[in-house]
């Protein structure tokens, strides 16, 4: 497969930035990828990790590289569709400052609590927030755990307290203590805890049941009406990339996502392969993706500001 900078040679590596802590989503993600898209690129794909500001410092330490083929990051709904709403001034044009390259997964979030809470159920939950205010562990103060949890907060009407985690591993580390009482995560690091005891699992945020564990009711089964949160993680490239250079890096992404170590690796975190859809199948798609995501979630993004 023919990939932009093949002609500099195979001592030359794909730099993938990635800017959140280990057990996120997109450190995860971007680690189980990184193997299988070098083997797919037939060159080194490292990782390089530049955290801070939920993402942007990543984004902004993409933005001045060569649109040369070797340069990507790892994006989420946080960097993307959050981050330039939320911000006064916006850090960046989450479409015109970068070239889309790949949409790698879209998931739903799990909505646990600490074992040690005396609820079983949404209406558990939420008769306990109607007596003392309820913490949530969030793992950036702008991503798609946050953005939930306000969401919870102004459709339930609860007192609910965001606490910000520089960490996931210190997020879990405090949920399973029961130093905090519940948060809205991943799948993929969410349902080990609820599958070991050590986190009792509540609902998700998904339009239809988990098919990682249909046990648990949408936020819309639970009587939140419209309440669909979904996390995305995907890869771009710096602003300047051709059509045709980032369609060929949206096959060779896609070529790895299908690899028997992937689909393995996907079917751990609770995943299932991609679909064929357009959003996942082309550049331009993801681009579409992205410019959708945006304008959607626009509109709530001052309830992140506080």
């Amino acid at each position: 497969m023919t990939v932009p900078g093949a002609a500099l040679g195979n001592e030359h590596a794909v730099r993938l930035i990635v800017g959140f802590s280990p057990r996120s989503a997109s450190d995860t993600m971007a680690s189980a990828l990184a193997p299988e898209l070098a083997k797919v690129l037939g060159r080194p794909v490292v990782l390089d990790r530049h955290m801070g500001e939920d993402g942007v410092v990543a984004a902004r330490t993409l933005m001045p590289c060569p649109p040369d083929g070797l340069h990507l990051m790892i994006v989420t709904l946080g960097t993307h569709a959050l981050s330039p709403a939320v911000a006064l001034p916006p850090p960046y044009d989450p479409v015109a400052d970068f070239t889309p390259v790949a949409l790698l997964m879209r998931t739903p979030l799990v909505l646990g609590v600490a074992s040690s809470l005396p609820v079983s159920s949404m209406a558990d939950l939420l008769a306990l927030g109607r007596t003392r205010p309820l913490t949530f562990g969030c793992s950036a103060a702008v991503g798609a755990p946050r953005l939930a949890a306000e969401l919870f907060k102004r459709d339930a009407h609860l007192d609910l307290h965001a606490v910000v985690y520089a960490q996931t591993e210190q997020l879990y580390a405090d949920l399973t203590a029961g130093r905090i009482d519940a948060s809205f995560n991943n799948p993929m690091t969410m349902l080990p805890f609820i599958a070991k005891g050590q986190l009792r699992g509540i609902a998700s945020t998904g339009s239809a049941r988990l098919a990682a564990d249909a046990s648990l009711p949408t936020m819309e089964e639970c009587g939140l009406a419209d309440f669909v949160v979904e996390n995305w993680v995907g890869v771009v490239a710096p602003k300047g990339l051709t059509a045709d250079a980032a369609e060929s890096l949206n096959r060779a992404v896609r070529t790895a996502l299908t690899t028997p170590s992937m689909a393995v690796t996907l079917a751990q975190l609770g995943l299932e392969a991609p679909a064929t859809d357009v959003t996942f199948s082309s550049a331009a798609g993801f681009a579409a993706y992205i410019g959708d995501q945006f304008s959607r979630w626009a509109p709530v993004a001052p309830l992140l500001r506080s």
